[in-house]
């Protein structure tokens, strides 16, 4: 039997009722995501969970792959992972202008969180 390492932090297990707040994400394409961000109750201003609200044609292999990846970005945060230590990780792609942008929606989603809580 394989062992693993455990994780940073043991799960941090939220209340049935915590502040959520409802995100508007944009793609560089202009497709506009609904995502809804659990934060801790005691560290009110630290993401613990996401989760699709909506945005993705219903039952489409996007809205799967992006509640699936909402699910994933929970249990790390839930595992006491930051948002902006996750964005770091995620891939880039350079843009004509030069500048550099995520190459996935989970690093737009990631980026989101990582502003909301410096704003």
């Amino acid at each position: 039997m394989t062992s693993y390492p455990s994780s940073p932090e043991p799960r941090h297990d939220l209340p049935a009722r915590r502040l959520t707040e409802t995100l508007k994400v944009t793609t560089p394409e202009g497709h506009t995501v609904h995502l809804s961000v659990g934060y801790d109750p005691v560290e009110q201003l630290r993401p613990r969970e996401v989760f699709y609200s909506g945005g993705f044609r219903s039952g489409s292999a996007l809205e799967f792959q992006i509640q699936d990846a909402c699910v994933l970005l929970s249990l790390l945060l839930q595992h006491g992972h930051r948002p902006e230590d996750i964005s770091k990780s995620l891939a880039r792609t350079e843009q004509p202008n030069g500048s550099m942008a995520y190459a996935s929606m989970i690093g737009l989603i990631v980026d989101e969180m990582v502003t909301q809580t410096a704003a």
